[in-house]
């Protein structure tokens, strides 16, 4: 037990950028996007189902255990939105546009996904941004 309170600690840092209630601020090159964090299992598997909208600087970060290969579905949701598949460095690996309501699988090509981002679409193609930035922001990192 002598080592929980640095355990508590270095956990704290590495969490340093999780703003209270669930959120952070990525950094992407000059544009910033407020997420909402999915972390566990369920909080996953609703994502952002049965949402009317989110806000214009407003997305949802999904922080996976491990890098692996990553499959997202629209199901019960009505918002336009882009995902963008991130690699444990935080640099973006692939962008998918995704359609509402669909229940077909967008999956990644890579194996190597550590994050996922969901914006609302056009996000980031409006602001120029590709595969192969690296976010700021990102909890542990």
């Amino acid at each position: 037990m002598k080592f929980f309170p640095l355990i508590s600690l270095l956990f704290c840092l590495a969490l340093s950028d999780v703003q209270a209630g669930g959120e952070a601020k990525l950094q992407f090159g000059e544009h910033r996007l407020t997420v909402e964090l999915a972390i566990s299992e369920d909080e996953q598997a609703t994502g952002l189902m049965n949402r009317m909208s989110i806000g214009p600087e407003r997305g949802m970060l999904f922080v996976f255990p491990e890098p692996k290969p990553a499959s997202f579905w629209m199901r019960n949701t009505s918002i336009p939105l882009d995902l963008a598949f991130l690699d444990a460095d935080g640099v973006i690996l692939e962008i998918h546009a995704l359609v509402p309501f669909e229940e077909k699988p967008v999956e990644s090509r890579s194996a190597r996904v550590k994050y996922a981002v969901e914006a609302n679409r056009d996000w980031f193609a409006s602001r120029n941004l590709k595969p192969g930035l690296k976010v700021k922001g990102l909890p542990g990192i």
